[in-house]
């Protein structure tokens, strides 16, 4: 059980072993990456029914698997996919899952010698197992941590920089050195065929018509508008504060308004890269507008 992976793997030697062969198999449509960071090509998917418990205890649920044909010390790897589907929780220093069934709760122990066998001719590497471009693995924007941080894989592959557009050298991308040479030409061709979709300075954002679509703050009538007092700033965050407003002004994304109902303070944050983020004291106007109880995802 690995709540890391967000594939369900089944191993070609466990595969045949279980009476199967490659005619059993539906093509796959995503390659996958973890095994030691590396990409894999999967043989195909199978539908399996897995069975936890024994008698009344016991629960079925249909598993599909990607089947591959590799090495590992595991038959196979069941994902967050069948952890969700069993609505199952694990715990992995006692090797415990537990899951509800029409007979109650039911607890499925490992076996500890097994799993440390198996851990011991595992690779050191990452072992968690990912499928490329699924869609419920994009991320949501809440969490801005270095992938590292949150566990995730390293880059599959080693990369290189390719010129999007070759009258403007420095407006590159980034690709997969791995690939193949037709499939290079067709991925580079097809960037460049996209790239008014690349915002490459703030002029560049220009948003969405008003005519489509149109934010606005719904502000609680009864609030009596407040105006922050202007905080002091240094040197270095005034003028980045001014280079970054002037930014804005020069793409159309803001404009100058007089005597405004409400005033925030602008917040200058320092970045990693020694550069500055601008951001505004929002506070007080977020306690003037009422909370959505049903927001849309």
């Amino acid at each position: 059980m690995d709540n890391g992976s967000s594939a369900d793997i089944l191993v070609w030697q466990c595969f045949v072993k279980m009476g199967f062969n490659e005619a059993a198999l539906k093509k796959s449509q995503y390659p996958l990456i973890g095994f030691g960071g590396k990409r894999i090509e999967a043989l195909g998917k199978i539908e399996l029914n897995v069975t936890f418990g024994e008698g009344a205890g016991q629960r079925t649920e249909a598993i599909t698997f990607d089947v591959v044909d590799i090495n590992y010390p595991y038959n196979a790897i069941f994902g967050r996919n069948t952890l969700v589907k069993f609505a199952a929780v694990i715990h992995q220093s006692y090797l415990c899952m537990k899951l509800p069934t029409a007979g109650g709760i039911i607890t499925v122990f490992g076996n500890q010698e097994e799993a440390r066998r198996c851990e011991d001719n595992a690779s050191t590497s990452d072992k968690n197992v990912h499928v490329i471009e699924a869609p419920n693995e994009v991320n949501d924007g809440e969490n801005c941590e270095e992938p590292e941080k949150l566990g995730g894989v390293s880059p599959a592959e080693h990369t290189k920089k390719v010129p999007l557009c070759e009258d403007v050298p420095d407006r590159m991308v980034i690709i997969g050195k791995g690939l193949e040479e037709a499939e290079e030409a067709r991925l580079i061709q097809f960037l460049r065929n996209n790239q008014d979709v690349f915002a490459w300075s703030s002029s560049d954002l220009r948003g969405v018509s008003r005519e489509v679509i149109e934010h606005e703050l719904r502000v609680n009538p009864k609030a009596k508008p407040v105006k922050q007092g202007q905080r002091s700033m240094s040197e270095e965050r005034q003028k980045a504060a001014h280079a970054e407003v002037q930014k804005l002004l020069d793409a159309g994304v803001i404009r100058k308004v007089q005597y405004p109902e409400w005033l925030a303070n602008v917040v200058m944050v320092p970045k990693k890269n020694g550069k500055w983020r601008m951001c505004i004291d929002f506070t007080i106007l977020n306690k003037a507008c009422p909370k959505d109880e049903y927001p849309l995802p």
